[in-house]
């Protein structure tokens, strides 16, 4: 047995000790430190079409913690684990870009509001206040059945300049994922009374199904959803099953419904229809 091998062993017995304890999440999230290096986590738990939980993170300060607020009241709709949780996922270790739409990583449009351009972001932009220039991984546990989707989200920063995570520390996290599995899930099964007390609030996911009614058609509406979400033209004629010519036909007349010239202007104008729900419920 190796000495990392022995070391996690005795983890799993702190985990164990405190797997009914509101403190699981922090001790976790120290064990799997031991596993592999990383500087800041977070552990989300995504339910459904709502805002997500946050039970626990290490950011460092108080305009770091605000970026996780401006995550979680709203531009986590257009996050690349939340889409994939919709869809369902299963236990695994991702890393964030593997999640993500083919063209995410060429938008720099993400300018305003709660959220800003990050050329060096693995995604092209950053919430508003979340620490910039991190490699992101994730860990996610399903916690309900596939009628009600319920996600646990561990995820695992370093920064760039540093190291990136390498395949062999995803391999360890991916061996010791039954653990981390059944840890998780019965840790929510014990306190998810408590954890989960507040309501599905499912605004924001409602609002961006509605954006751009009534000017656009139904059509449109679909393109433009793809667009926000970082999809390029060959992604959307796929997904939708239309010509790639079609796909921009529909972008240039919402764009012109819409009063607008830019994918920039148009995230603008997306997030200036949630604002007011930003930091509410």
């Amino acid at each position: 047995m190796t000495a990392k091998s022995l070391e996690w062993r005795l983890e799993i017995e702190k985990l164990i000790d405190c797997i009914d304890h509101v403190e699981l999440p922090e001790q976790l999230l120290k064990s799997l430190s031991k596993l592999v290096p990383f500087t800041m986590a977070t552990f989300f738990i995504n339910r459904g079409r709502s805002r997500p939980i946050s039970l626990y993170d290490t950011f460092p300060d108080a305009k770091s913690k605000s970026g996780i607020e401006n995550y979680i009241n709203g531009t986590y709709v257009l996050n690349p684990f939340y889409l994939a949780h919709l869809k369902g996922l299963e236990l695994g270790v991702y890393r964030i870009r593997d999640l993500a739409p083919d063209a995410f990583f060429e938008n720099s449009y993400y300018k305003s509001l709660k959220i800003s351009p990050s050329p060096e972001e693995e995604i092209g932009y950053v919430t508003k206040n979340w620490p910039q220039g991190h490699e992101e991984i994730e860990i996610a546990v399903p916690l309900g059945s596939p009628e009600d989707r319920t996600t646990a989200e561990i995820g695992l920063y370093c920064p760039l300049d540093e190291h990136t995570f390498d395949d062999d520390q995803l391999a360890d996290l991916k061996r010791e994922l039954p653990i981390i599995g059944a840890v998780t899930r019965k840790f929510w099964t014990l306190r998810k009374d408590n954890l989960a007390s507040r309501p599905i609030d499912s605004r924001i996911d409602e609002m961006f199904d509605n954006f751009g009614k009534p000017e656009l058609s139904l059509r449109e509406q679909q393109v433009i959803q793809h667009v926000l979400r970082g999809h390029s033209s060959e992604s959307i004629s796929y997904n939708l099953d239309i010509s790639i010519t079609t796909v921009k036909t529909h972008r240039k007349r919402a764009y012109g419904k819409l009063n607008i010239s830019s994918q920039s202007e148009l995230l603008s104008r997306f997030l200036q229809s949630i604002e007011p729900y930003l930091g509410s419920g």
